[in-house]
């Protein structure tokens, strides 16, 4: 899948694809429809002493998205395949 990533300290990010995520007992997989860019993501994108002194490289960027549930790992009971779902994490 296609993911924005810094995959080493410094400005900048790539656009490259990455391995799909495998899905944990207690997880669910989400396909991603939309995803933003937000301050904090740009932070990582200039690489500034914030940056540099909270974020581990590499990184897989995209914290707040939306798209559709399209796995649901085996103990996950109070979600179906194809729920909508909108989502904000943190790094």
């Amino acid at each position: 899948m296609r993911a924005l990533v810094k995959p080493e300290p410094g400005p900048g990010l790539e656009l490259t694809e990455v391995d799909e995520p495998g899905v944990g007992p207690d997880e669910v997989l989400i396909a991603v429809q939309r995803m933003a860019i937000c301050g904090t993501d740009l932070h990582i994108h200039d690489w500034d002493d914030w940056a540099a002194s909270a974020v581990p490289t590499p990184l897989t960027i995209g914290h707040e998205f939306m798209g559709t549930v399209a796995e649901v790992g085996s103990q996950v009971t109070d979600i179906e395949i194809g729920s909508r779902v909108t989502a904000e994490g943190h790094i």
